[in-house]
């Protein structure tokens, strides 16, 4: 499976990319600046990326720790893979999507601090992809850092991480070209 691994980690390597080239080529001031009411800005949505990514750094680590325990709704595994397969087809979707309060970015002017922080759970999360290698395809059912009684695989949950990242992205990049 660790050409599985390697392939995530070059996905999220290219993503990242995009991220850095994106917000390199604009001010503090228009990053900050939100399209709408209700809409959060490019900063924001990099806040709210950070926010979910690191929730799921704890369950990792437990994984490699060896020290998870599986849900109880994990021990349905048709039931897993159907709400991960809703989950990841919803992430492709142009509808918007309402977040977990968990996950919400904070409302403020963010700085360059936030950038910073980003690069570094993208190193993270590329760091525990590769780590996790070993229990990649296992079936290994993990529930939703938000939600404990949402459970999907941990193959799919990486693939949902990166699918939401690819998301946002989109959506950075369309509210920098209306401006």
């Amino acid at each position: 499976m660790k050409e599985k691994a390697d392939a995530w980690q070059m996905e999220l390597t290219k993503i990242t990319w995009e991220f850095e080239k994106l917000l390199e080529d604009y001010d503090l001031t228009t990053l900050n600046l939100k399209p709408g009411p209700g809409k959060w800005s490019p900063m924001e949505i990099i806040d709210h990326l950070i926010q979910v990514n690191a929730s799921y750094f704890p369950i990792f680590q437990q994984i490699i720790d060896q020290k998870f325990k599986t849900p109880l709704l994990g021990r349905l595994p048709f039931y897993g893979k159907k709400t991960g397969e809703m989950i990841l087809a919803s992430m492709n979707k142009s509808t918007k999507i309402k977040t977990f309060s968990s996950w919400e970015p904070a409302e403020k002017m963010h700085n360059n601090d936030l950038k910073f922080d980003f690069f570094n759970k993208q190193d993270q999360l590329s760091n525990y992809i590769q780590k996790m290698e070993p229990y990649l395809n296992q079936k290994l059912m993990i529930y939703s850092p938000a939600n404990k009684w949402i459970v999907y695989p941990l193959d799919t949950a990486i693939e949902i991480i990166l699918s939401h990242e690819k998301r946002h992205l989109t959506q950075i990049k369309n509210q920098l070209i209306v401006q």
